[in-house]
């Protein structure tokens, strides 16, 4: 009895998935532009809403929380700014990290993580720099009873970015001080 597998070859193969592998069926030009077409009004429709909705029911969701109050809103400032920048970077460094590892998995995970991190910091910068409507709406929300709340997000935001990277350069240290040692073992 011997123990060799019989070759296997594409043509073997393809025919004992039982077609499995065949090829989609071709989409025409006109289909393709239309889909094309349509996924464009749809993401400009979506700017569009987001652009007015998102920035507004921000600043009036700080504003709720703050209360008017000009410490809770620095705190809140700092915290948020902090907490958004910080994460985000380690979180990024931990990604690059686990690139090619886990099928990237974890990587992609990570990736997705710093991105939900930051969301606080994009919709305070939405309501600071936007010239739409909600944009206003947010602005003049955190001018009344949001107090202290964008500038502490500015303060937050250097302070958060300088530990990211503080952090990221001691871990990365790290690691080639541990690749350093296994190399010269």
């Amino acid at each position: 009895m011997t123990d060799e597998l019989p070759e296997t070859t594409p043509e073997s193969t393809q025919s004992r998935l039982g077609g499995l592998t065949s090829k989609l069926p071709e989409i025409s030009g006109r289909t393709k532009a239309i889909i094309g077409v349509s996924i464009v009004v749809l993401l400009v429709a979506g700017y569009l809403i987001l652009q007015r909705f998102l920035p507004q029911w921000w600043g009036r969701e700080i504003a709720a929380d703050v209360g008017g109050s000009f410490t809770r809103g620095s705190l809140y400032g700092l915290g948020y700014g902090l907490l958004g920048s910080a994460v985000t970077l380690i979180l990024l460094y931990f990604a690059y990290v686990t690139i090619g590892r886990y099928r990237n998995i974890v990587s992609w995970t990570l990736l997705v993580l710093a991105l939900a991190s930051t969301v606080p910091n994009l919709l305070t910068l939405s309501v600071v720099i936007g010239n739409g409507s909600g944009a206003e709406s947010g602005r003049l929300a955190l001018d009344y009873d949001g107090m202290g709340f964008r500038g502490a997000t500015l303060i937050g935001l250097i302070i958060g970015i300088v530990i990211g990277l503080a952090v990221d350069f001691y871990l990365l240290g790290k690691r080639r001080a541990k690749a350093k040692a296994e190399a010269a073992a």
